[in-house]
């Protein structure tokens, strides 16, 4: 849902977005019901709009260890200013940064997409690694077994060092010498 500045009241309109319209690829997460996302956006000028609201979901991820399905609750106030400024104004910025130009988002045009800020709010909500449970115990990297719900006999034989090939060519040239 894109939200013209124009179209916003400086006492505010009020949102409840029902679902994420713009798309995710699966493989990085899949989000299920229940999803609650609610929102107001609030003209602070001609060029600044201020969101405040609250996202709630769950998200369906991979773990990085098993690759098994795990469920992460999301629930997050939000708050951000979008601002438009022009090409000139854009050059003076540049040279001095104050600590409100790092808490704006700078727009092109004087359009906010509701869809995707909840995109980018649910990748921020992501762990830095997703892992189903810190015990999880992964894959045997032999025969592809998930250690977590079968125990492999992999894990018993010890395999070869890899430089074990360069090891015995070492040793016999130095037998030839």
């Amino acid at each position: 849902m894109q939200v013209r500045f124009s179209e916003i009241s400086p006492s505010g309109n009020r949102y409840t977005l029902p679902g994420l319209n713009s798309p995710v690829p699966p493989e990085d997460f899949t989000v299920s019901d229940p999803f609650m996302a609610e929102c107001t956006l609030k003209r602070q000028g001609e060029s600044k709009v201020e969101l405040r609201g609250r996202l709630q979901t769950q998200l369906l991820v991979l773990c990085d260890r098993c690759l098994a399905t795990y469920a992460i609750a999301v629930d997050t106030e939000l708050h951000l200013l979008f601002e438009t400024v022009s090409n000139d104004a854009w050059q003076l910025k540049e040279v001095e940064c104050t600590r409100s130009d790092l808490d704006s988002i700078i727009l092109d045009e004087p359009v906010v997409d509701l869809d995707d800020v909840l995109r980018q709010q649910l990748y921020l909500a992501l762990p830095m690694k997703n892992l189903c449970s810190d015990q999880c115990k992964g894959i045997c990297l032999q025969c592809g077994a998930n250690r977590n719900l079968e125990a492999c006999t992999c894990g018993e034989q010890k395999p070869g060092s890899p430089f074990a090939v360069l090891a015995k060519l070492k040793e016999k040239g130095v037998k030839k010498k």
